[in-house]
């Protein structure tokens, strides 16, 4: 009543939705009220678990009612319905479903929804006798669920305050001793358990940073309360370990208007016995922005789509994917012609989600996406003009296969494995620069089958001038570093972020440990030594070095400090044999048809740079709490790239001979969120080195990496000049080559590539070379030193337009064809020409006019 009282709106928008509710669907049971109405009739309500058994004071169990309704729906109910416990006093049920024991007995637990009615039987016993708090499966979960053993609080390596916590428990003993020995057990007072400092400090009654985490009297305060009275005993050591927690929702499509899923967790351990732990789990949602999941596991959704929802409890991490469709605010399906297997997965996943596509992209948007992903340069307007004059049906597959035979396909893909494999000159020298570039672009051009690139990467040996792949091993980051090198290779080869496995149990995924140093074994043999041929010549030119694999060395686990054997990561450890290197074992099993990763990671890598974003997004973070957007045609790509023997030129035709590579763009309105299933073209920002070599093709002016007039100037003149030096160190480039040639990024340090995000290949992220505008972007575009000499360079395509005494419509179809891969509309063509008209300098106004296209963003940006 208050609330009605203080919010009338509130008040008349409620009475509305039960209007209409109530109007569109059949009563339940008025004495239910408003907030069921809507659902209608369910053919059968079903409880889980289908009984219970509490077997002490401190164990409870969560509810999960589902109602079955017509069409084989089945609903959440557990917040709607009633729950009697039939004889009362047994036990205690809250509005959410969750049980509690009072007294030892029997009873039942009536559930009714309407005059729909379910009952399971419950048991309590031993009730009445102590129970003992246990530290390993309780407190430690408590301090996990309450956040205080987080990064970010005291589960920092360092600690907070001078209190360290293991991260999310995963060393129980240490946190043990934390909160009863050091500074003297202050922390914990058994005689009087309130005023012990974890319960101040966390219940806010003292200062603390992190601010109040335990609520006064709630579950977990009273835990550690029990646990302080009980005069906070460690866990008898034959306690038996966690083997396992199921999320007991499980997978779950969630049908309109009910937009909410509880869930609860039942852990298992090693004596046979398990437990509700619901209440003692963290949860965490894949995408916030589609469905939140509380502490107590209840999932909101706020708009239709897809999570993965992340249940954690103690060492052990459960993913389950719900999906949430409603019809009702569903888009018509347009029901879109289907090219191939592609268009069929995510159709189906789109019409799920009530999701319609674009439209198809029109043909000079195509042949300019085409060329920009395939290649990396601009088409010219003599290509587009043919293209669009083409009347074939199959004129973009033949464009397809054009472009891919294509000498700037090599050079544009050797570019992109480059950024990853570490090529820069800092790391592994000019020479081994150019010659791991080299061989990346022989390999690509040649088509040759990717498994059997990496195996060559993986299992190389030698001198780093000799043998190029051998360069990966030699990067200064990780030639000494066996850890780092498996984390690299996991991350580029695999897709997985093995690397918080390192000091504890991956917060987010499986990996443990024992994992990561079992994947590390595989390295740490790895040694390298001065190549004798190519010694030292100066401090920059430190010769090549001998990768070589040694016969002794061990991966050592920092925590327990012993040997760790070398495993397979996810697999098992394989019987190495005294003649076999462990490298090459490895990387007959990383390319082997039975890895689960690396065929999906191609596929999946391979999809991100020709439409924007993964299928698993980010591509090198692939964790099942970070779900697919299709999971079904992922796994088909990966057994097509494995059947071809790696071909990676028929993946690509694949992906792009599909109706969804062809889409045109959205906006984020029209999307309705469905970017991740790619309902439109993704826009984004052309990479650094396209974006130059596009300024270069439209203007017609070729980049000069270097300086043609000072090659015979004077040395000590030179060698004072940081640019000259630099140019004198590696050599003046051929004119008129491409930035997408080059062999790294510290060639000449250029301005204009540093400015749109040309990485330096300090890392194995994709996420190095970045694509966001900013100010340094701006400052470059609109009169930055590229782009006015370009358009300001005498015999530049303006210039060569009117030498040849070409007349203005001409010209500016021209220019709109370099620029844009398109004619102008008729409205651009009548100001364009208006503007050239009126201007007393016509040199000037084309200047003028072809900025102007160079600027806008679509020019900028890939779409």
């Amino acid at each position: 009543m208050q609330a009605t009282r203080r919010f009338p709106r509130v008040a008349r928008l409620a009475g509305m939705l039960a209007a209409i509710f109530a109007a569109a669907y059949p009563a339940v049971g008025a004495e239910q009220g408003g907030a069921v109405e809507f659902l209608g009739r369910p053919a059968q309500l079903v409880v889980s678990p289908p009984s219970i058994t509490l077997r002490d004071r401190r164990e409870s169990v969560q509810l999960i009612v589902s109602g079955r309704f017509g069409g084989g729906v089945d609903r959440d109910l557990t917040h709607l319905v009633k729950v009697e416990v039939v004889p009362a006093g047994i036990v205690e049920v809250s509005p959410t479903g969750y049980v509690r024991p009072l007294a030892d007995g029997s009873a039942n637990l009536v559930v009714r929804l309407g005059d729909r009615e379910a009952s399971i039987p419950v048991e309590v016993a031993s009730h009445g006798l102590p129970s003992r708090v246990s530290f390993r499966r309780e407190v430690i979960a408590a301090f996990s669920v309450a956040g205080c053993n987080a990064g970010a609080c005291h589960g920092t390596p360092s600690g907070k305050n001078g209190f360290k916590l293991s991260l999310r428990g995963f060393d129980p003993a240490a946190d043990f001793a934390q909160l009863t020995r050091d500074q003297s057990g202050r922390r914990v007072n058994t005689l009087d358990p309130d005023a012990s400092l974890i319960l101040e400090k966390g219940e806010g009654r003292v200062p603390h940073e992190g601010g109040q985490r335990l609520v006064p009297d709630g579950d977990y305060a009273t835990l550690l309360r029990d646990w302080l009275n009980g005069g906070a005993p460690a866990d008898p050591v034959d306690l038996p370990g966690l083997v396992s927690i199921q999320v007991n929702t499980g997978t779950r499509v969630l049908h309109a208007p009910v937009a909410r899923q509880q869930l609860s967790v039942v852990a298992s351990f090693a004596d046979g016995g398990s437990r509700d732990v619901t209440r003692l789990t963290v949860f965490s949602s894949s995408d916030e922005d589609v469905a939140k999941v509380d502490g107590d596991g209840l999932v909101t959704f706020g708009r239709p789509g897809e999570v993965a929802i992340l249940a954690r409890y103690l060492g052990q991490l459960v993913p389950i994917q719900l999906t949430y469709v409603d019809p009702g605010s569903s888009k018509p399906w347009p029901d879109p012609p289907v090219n191939n297997h592609v268009d069929k997965h995510l159709y189906a996943k789109m019409k799920l989600l009530g999701l319609a596509p674009a439209d198809l992209s029109t043909d000079d948007v195509f042949i300019r996406r085409a060329s920009l992903d395939l290649l990396g340069v601009l088409p010219k307007p003599e290509e587009v003009r043919a293209f669009l004059a083409d009347g074939g049906a199959d004129k973009r597959s033949r464009l397809i296969d054009s472009l891919l035979e294509r000498p700037e396909y090599a050079d544009f893909w050797a570019l992109k494995w480059a950024d990853l494999l570490g090529v820069n000159r800092r790391s592994i020298q000019a020479k081994g620069t150019y010659s791991f570039h080299l061989w990346l672009r022989d390999r690509i051009a040649q088509n040759r089958p990717f498994d059997e690139v990496v195996r060559e990467i993986v299992a190389a040996k030698g001198s780093t001038f000799v043998n190029p792949p051998v360069n990966f091993f030699r990067n200064d980051r990780v030639a000494k570093d066996p850890q780092l090198l498996a984390q690299n290779t996991a991350q580029v080869f695999l897709g997985v972020r093995v690397s918080c496995a390192q000091c504890h149990n991956h917060p987010f995924e499986r990996w443990t440990t024992d994992d990561y140093y079992g994947f590390t074994a595989f390295f740490s043999r790895v040694t390298s030594k001065s190549d004798p041929l190519y010694p030292r010549i100066a401090r920059f030119n430190t010769g090549a070095l001998v990768i070589e694999d040694d016969r002794s060395g061990e991966a050592i686990d920092i925590r327990t400090e012993k040997v760790v054997a070398p495993k397979f990561l996810g697999g098992e450890a394989p019987e190495i044999k005294p003649d076999q290197e462990r490298r090459a074992v490895l990387a007959s099993w990383m390319t082997s048809e039975g890895n689960p990763f690396f065929a999906r990671q191609l596929a999946n890598r391979t999809w991100h740079h020709l439409l924007g974003r993964g299928i698993i997004d980010p591509v090198d973070d692939v964790r099942d709490s970070n779900p697919a957007a299709s999971k079904e045609l992922l796994d088909q790509l990966a057994k097509e790239l494995i059947s071809s023997s790696y071909d990676v030129k028929k993946l690509i035709r694949t992906i792009m001979n599909s109706r969804i590579y062809q889409l045109g763009t959205l906006s984020d309105a029209q999307a309705l969120g469905g970017e991740k299933y790619f309902v439109g073209a993704v826009v984004k920002m052309l990479p650094a080195e396209a974006l130059l070599d596009a300024l270069s093709a439209a203007t017609d002016s070729p980049e000069v990496f270097g300086d043609p007039d000072r090659r015979n100037a004077d040395v000590g003149q030179r060698r004072a000049d940081k640019a000259a030096a630099v140019r004198e160190t590696f050599g003046d480039l051929p004119v008129g080559m491409r930035a997408t040639q080059l062999s790294d990024g510290d060639v000449l340090q250029h301005p204009f590539l540093s400015a749109f995000g040309q990485p330096a290949r300090e890392t194995s992220c994709e996420c190095e070379r970045t694509g966001d505008a900013g100010l340094g972007h701006a400052l470059q575009l609109v009169n930055g030193p590229s782009i006015f000499q370009k358009l300001s360079k005498p015999d530049n395509r303006i210039g060569k337009l009117i030498g040849a005494g070409q007349e203005p419509p001409a010209i500016l179809e021209e220019l709109y064809l370099a620029s844009l891969s398109r004619p102008p509309t008729d409205a651009e063509r009548a100001a364009g020409l208006a503007y050239v008209v009126k201007a007393g300098d016509a040199r000037k106004a084309w200047e003028d006019v072809q900025w102007t296209l160079l600027n806008s963003k679509e020019f900028l940006f890939r779409h």
